[in-house]
């Protein structure tokens, strides 16, 4: 008898033994940011390396959340104070790209690179960044499993100053690789138009200072990033209709805008970086 139990012990050890050599190490879960009128819902640390975000706008308007890595020295208080006084691009800090503009209510994927630092989460969209409490992330220490990029349906070229889309996007869920090329940033913001409607009305909403109403969904995109190259995937779900890509990143990308006059209101879409295509059709 006790023969018999020593063997059954020693078989279920073995067999915990062989449960443990096939054990696989996974990808960390993905990191949820949730966008409200007040601020920013997200964890205080993010992990280096590629980062799996699904970000939501659960606020009452238009939001979006740059990475922007503050340099040694920088608060996030001394940066807004920079932004305040005029500087689009305080000097020092990177721009690591991130959820673009995004419609209450809607939700998508992005993959981004993040290296080690101190993250301020900024929505630029009229004037929230300034309007609403700073909200930071610490980015350290690598995941014990790296996250793998997913594999794309497109790949979309941010070149100066156009669109270069490779593929044709359907309706259901579709991953765009985003490929930042240079020389410039550059961004993109996507529009799914309402029926009938133009790459005119977003014209017209950015020549309003994007006040008023805007017969579209922004369903949102993937902002700039002063690393370049880069590669930025984003995932969301496609219905049929006509839809817009739009660059609205400034051509000067330095200095106060206030001595930039009327050139400050320059865009890359004026440049041309805009793209109106269909899906489903």
């Amino acid at each position: 008898m006790r023969r018999k139990l020593a063997l059954a012990v020693l078989g279920g050890l073995v067999m915990g033994a062989c449960s443990a050599s096939k054990r696989v190490d996974t990808e960390p879960a993905a990191v949820h940011i949730v966008a409200t009128d007040s601020g920013y819902v997200a964890p205080d640390t993010l992990h280096e390396g590629l980062n799996h975000l699904v970000f939501e706008n659960r606020g009452t308007t238009i939001h979006e959340c740059m990475f922007v890595r503050l340099p040694d020295g920088m608060s996030a208080r001394a940066y807004l104070d920079a932004v305040e006084a005029g500087y689009a691009f305080p000097e020092g800090a990177i721009d690591c790209s991130g959820p673009g503009l995004t419609s209450p209510m809607q939700r998508f994927e992005l993959w981004v690179p993040l290296e080690a630092g101190t993250y301020l989460l900024a929505c630029w969209f009229t004037g929230h960044l300034t309007t609403t409490e700073p909200r930071t992330v610490v980015v350290h220490g690598a995941p014990r499993v790296a996250v793998t990029p997913p594999r794309e349906d497109v790949t979309l070229k941010l070149i100066d100053f156009r669109f270069e889309l490779i593929g044709e996007i359907e309706t259901g869920p579709q991953t765009i690789r985003v490929e930042a090329a240079g020389p410039s940033m550059h961004e993109v913001d996507i529009f799914h138009l309402q029926e009938g409607r133009s790459v005119d009305v977003v014209r017209a909403w950015y020549a309003s200072h994007q006040r008023g109403s805007l017969p579209a969904t922004l369903m949102g995109g993937v902002l700039d990033s002063h690393e370049i190259p880069s590669e930025v995937w984003l995932r969301r779900e496609f219905a049929a209709g006509r839809h817009v890509l739009w660059c609205g990143m400034p051509m000067i990308q330095s200095g106060k805008e206030s001595d930039a006059g009327a050139a400050a209101d320059v865009s890359h879409a004026d440049a041309g970086m805009v793209l109106e295509f269909d899906v489903g059709k």
